[in-house]
């Protein structure tokens, strides 16, 4: 029997709880979980974390923006990616036709996605790692700067509803996960996969801080590959879109990485964070 809705999302909430806490013991370890250390990594980084809670929500102001020839729009520019990708991704479908592969794909797509936005700067905070979680921030902040004028100008439709692509919109038919996903993410948010960005992305400002922490690190790489595979076999994204999200985040992680432009940003970020927690920036070690 199948749940209803509100209770999908109860259950899919206290899942993501219980992942967040497993996460942290598997991840960081029961002597390294010093909620005190924390907080005080947190309040130093306030801006940081909250830029990171506030990103993710932009979306939603997106969609309540709209661009007035969005509609036209639309066609024209789901037409063109069409041109390009074709209808390549229509074997995955017609191959892989597994309702175990679809109900691994949106897993993988929803719940492992969220989880590594939440719980990557958590663990960062809990691990007091102040110039990863400051190179991380800057990158998902060069992320969505690239993401969400593409999605208000350049709208292209998910593969699954282009009538053309031959695809099935997996995703989008199963009840309470397409629910989930279009009740914050439209239908032509498509280019460039913010997906695989904000993934491959995060693996990559890890990876070139020169991080220890090896099993989240193998984790992010298998989330990279599982999701490239979720968005294009569920009906979501575009082999373009593929594409220009892991350049973008190739661009985000270079950017975020250059010592000078994340000095220029931490400092509007240390005087900010200073007027909030009311203290002095002298008094701000940034290099810890």
């Amino acid at each position: 029997m199948p749940l209803s809705y509100p209770l999908f999302i109860a259950s899919y909430v206290v899942s993501m709880l219980a992942g967040l806490f497993a996460g942290a013991l598997l991840f960081i370890g029961w002597k390294n979980l010093w909620w005190r250390k924390a907080l005080a990594s947190a309040r130093f980084n306030l801006v940081y974390v909250l830029l990171l809670i506030v990103l993710p929500l932009t979306t939603l102001i997106e969609n309540a923006i709209r661009n007035p020839t969005e509609a036209t729009d639309e066609v024209v520019y789901t037409n063109w990616i069409f041109s390009i990708s074709g209808n390549a991704i229509r074997i995955l479908q017609d191959r892989l036709d597994y309702q175990i592969v679809v109900d691994l794909s949106i897993v993988v797509y929803v719940w492992v996605f969220t989880f590594i936005l939440y719980f990557t700067p958590l663990m960062l905070l809990c691990l007091d790692d102040r110039v990863t979680l400051r190179r991380y921030s800057v990158a998902m902040l060069f992320n969505y700067l690239v993401l969400i004028p593409f999605y208000m100008f350049f709208p292209v439709t998910v593969t699954g509803f282009y009538s053309e692509s031959g695809l099935t919109p997996l995703l989008y038919i199963n009840t309470n996960w397409g629910r989930v996903v279009t009740s914050v993410d439209p239908l032509n948010n498509d280019f460039p996969s913010g997906h695989v960005s904000i993934i491959l992305t995060t693996l990559l400002i890890l990876m070139s801080a020169g991080w220890d922490r090896r099993g989240y690190v193998y984790f992010l790489a298998a989330s990279v590959i599982g999701i490239v595979f979720a968005v294009l076999f569920l009906g979501v994204h575009w082999l373009a879109d593929v594409f220009a999200g892991l350049v973008l985040a190739v661009g985000a992680t270079m950017l975020a990485t250059n010592e000078k432009v994340q000095m220029t940003v931490d400092r509007y970020v240390r005087k900010s964070s200073a007027r909030l927690v009311k203290e002095d920036t002298d008094a701000l070690d940034d290099t810890k």
